[in-house]
């Protein structure tokens, strides 16, 4: 079960990417190998998305826990991002 709620997280923070691109492309590519391991811009780049959640999923998950999530799972997390955003008009079933 936590497993499905990490793929739904992820899932939402995809998408988020894929709508606001524009406000993301200084976290990817290049800049996306230093980011994995700065501890402080992936945690601003979590409060920037923490931000951007719909506001349902920000009543379940809190800041702290969301931070903690996007830390943890960071690699997985970029490679997902790298991918949205390189082929943003693609979509996934």
């Amino acid at each position: 079960m936590l497993e499905a709620v990490k793929d739904k997280i992820e899932a939402e923070i995809v998408a988020l990417v894929s709508q606001n691109q524009h406000l993301i492309t200084d976290f990817v590519g290049q800049k996306a190998s230093g980011l994995i391991n700065d501890d402080a811009a992936m945690t601003g780049f979590a409060l920037k998305l923490y931000g951007m959640l719909p506001t349902m999923l920000r009543s379940i998950v809190g800041q702290d826990t969301f931070t903690a999530f996007v830390l943890d799972n960071r690699q997985r997390l970029i490679a997902a991002i790298t991918a949205a955003t390189q082929a943003p008009n693609e979509k996934k079933p």
